[in-house]
């Protein structure tokens, strides 16, 4: 994939490839203050600011996300529901590890150990249930280099549903992420994960199969907004903190 983030954006690239970092904005990246979510075995813990925050600028959208996150000994369980969402009926994507981030959907990068890192996973969620899984290793910081090593949906072990209620303009998505799919060996901490939670939101009605979300059609939102010139997701120095009590 290429999160074709400035505009398949969903994670801020050019249709090249993702947004290089320049030494600039990485100072100013470092500088704010991270989010901190503290999960626990079985019971549900609620993001507590239901306001995703603007991926250029930071500032809170209008739209209500609401995210709770749990744990047990084999996965970790994410519930969301995107709220304010009246074209649910515009996202045209079916197919597992399609260009999905080109329209609507609900995703999150996440690595193990306490330290921002090259190489996360990146799982997706759209209205219709479609699922886009990578590994991704990103050293835009470095050398440059991006790319995604799609695993396959089927043989990954993550569960997920979808359920769409266009009467109040909502859909609300469940995952199931094996442990087993995060944990990296050479890490020695499995207890604090960085993570952050995204979404994109449609702004105008499209009438047309292939629309793509760009800047002026659509809203680009973070957990931790990635404080960049230009919408972009792929910004693992923004990921917040993940603690499993």
């Amino acid at each position: 994939m290429i999160s074709f983030e400035i505009v398949a954006l969903t994670m801020g690239k050019t249709e090249n490839g993702p947004i290089k970092i320049t030494e600039e904005q990485q100072d100013s990246l470092s500088s704010a203050k991270l989010p901190t979510l503290r999960i626990h075995r079985s019971d549900f813990t609620f993001v507590a600011d239901p306001y995703f925050k603007h991926s250029v600028g930071g500032h809170n959208i209008e739209e209500e996300t609401s995210v709770k996150v749990k744990y047990d000994s084999t996965y970790l369980y994410v519930h969301f529901e995107c709220k304010n969402n009246p074209r649910l009926d515009q996202n045209f994507y079916t197919r597992d590890n399609s260009a999905m981030f080109n329209q609507e959907i609900f995703e999150l990068f996440i690595s193990q150990g306490p330290v921002a890192s090259e190489n996360y996973l990146e799982i997706e969620l759209n209205p219709n249930n479609a699922l886009f899984l990578g590994k991704v290793t990103n050293r835009l910081k470095t050398d440059g280099h991006f790319s995604v090593e799609h695993l396959n949906t089927k043989t990954s072990g993550v569960k997920h549903k979808v359920k769409k209620d266009e009467l109040t303009n909502t859909w609300i998505g469940e995952l199931q992420i094996p442990f087993e799919l995060l944990n990296n060996p050479s890490v020695n901490s499995n207890k604090v994960y960085r993570l952050n939670f995204y979404r994109i939101i449609s702004m105008q009605d499209h009438f047309e199969r292939d629309w793509k979300v760009n800047p002026e059609n659509a809203i680009f939102a973070c957990w931790s907004s990635t404080l960049t010139k230009s919408p972009q997701f792929h910004v693992p120095d923004r990921f917040g903190f993940l603690y499993l009590d």
